[in-house]
């Protein structure tokens, strides 16, 4: 079976990880703005996308049994046979290494400490200790996401309230975000050890507390947006994104169905990503 530099590239989950770099590149812009170095910029970028990248690849090999079992991920290059689990992993680690090493160098020792924690939850807490034992899962491997924007906060000034506020919309994004995907593919995770909230209760109630879940970290980046960043044209803007992806969420909760549930998983990403964008660019020209 010939095997691509796509495949690796695959396992590092290119479509989940840029989320996490762009976090942790707006926590350097809403710390430093206006006075910006474009090289911390890029290190931090480069820095993000191996390390991120390695904890990802990680998640696939660990997970190679049970991406077999589900239609949705059956395909993926470990299962697939089209990367050995041993190269995944050998990937994983050399990412990773390089990862903290570079970060070490270039940004220093505390924006590292951030980058091995977000590596830690996910990887090892989320993956390894959590996802087929307790629904919490999300919950506290979602942490790596406040880890991914502070990364970028501590390289331009110390942790403060601000800082914490602002990871926590990464943060409560995350929940809200997976659970709809869990709720469109019940029946493929329900094949597996996962533990979701959603596998956990009744799913007329799991499918009301994502979408209301939903609408709360919309209402919540709206509250950010307003209090830190202020600008009408941005507000017009955000409040667009919100509303379209709250518009599934209440109707999630009028008339409850699967699928409506994956209109809500590809919409809520618009939503953090808006957000993170209007803030750096504001943060930049106030």
């Amino acid at each position: 079976m010939n095997v691509t530099v796509k495949d690796y590239i695959l396992l590092m989950k290119p479509r989940v990880i840029w989320l996490l770099v762009l976090a942790a590149i707006a926590g350097y812009i809403f710390a430093a703005a206006p006075r910006l170095s474009i090289t911390y910029i890029v290190e931090l970028t480069i820095v993000g996308l191996l390390s991120t990248g390695g904890s990802a690849v990680f998640n696939m090999y660990y997970e190679r049994d049970i991406d077999a079992r589900m239609s949705r991920t059956m395909s993926r290059p470990i299962p697939s046979g089209r990367i050995s689990p041993s190269n995944a992993l050998t990937e994983a680690l050399a990412l990773s290494i390089i990862g903290f090493t570079l970060s070490y160098i270039w940004l220093g020792l505390l924006p590292t400490v951030f980058v091995v924690l977000g590596w830690f939850f996910y990887a090892i807490v989320y993956t390894v200790l959590l996802k087929c034992r307790s629904w919490s899962n999300i919950l506290i491997g979602g942490l790596a996401g406040n880890a991914a924007l502070l990364t970028g906060w501590v390289l331009a000034r110390p942790l403060d309230l601000e800082a914490l506020l602002l990871s926590m919309a990464v943060y409560l994004w995350i929940p809200a975000h997976i659970w709809s995907l869990v709720i469109r593919e019940k029946d493929d995770y329900a094949r597996t050890c996962i533990k979701m909230l959603p596998l956990e209760m009744r799913e007329d109630r799991a499918m009301s507390l994502v979408a209301l879940l939903n609408i709360a970290s919309n209402i919540y980046m709206l509250i950010l947006y307003l209090y830190f960043f202020r600008n009408v044209i941005g507000l017009v803007i955000l409040l667009a994104t919100a509303a379209w992806s709250s518009y599934y969420s209440i109707k999630a909760i009028i008339k409850p169905n699967r699928d409506v549930f994956w209109s809500m998983f590809k919409a809520s990403s618009p939503v953090l990503t808006v957000f993170l964008i209007l803030g750096m660019a504001l943060s930049i020209i106030k």
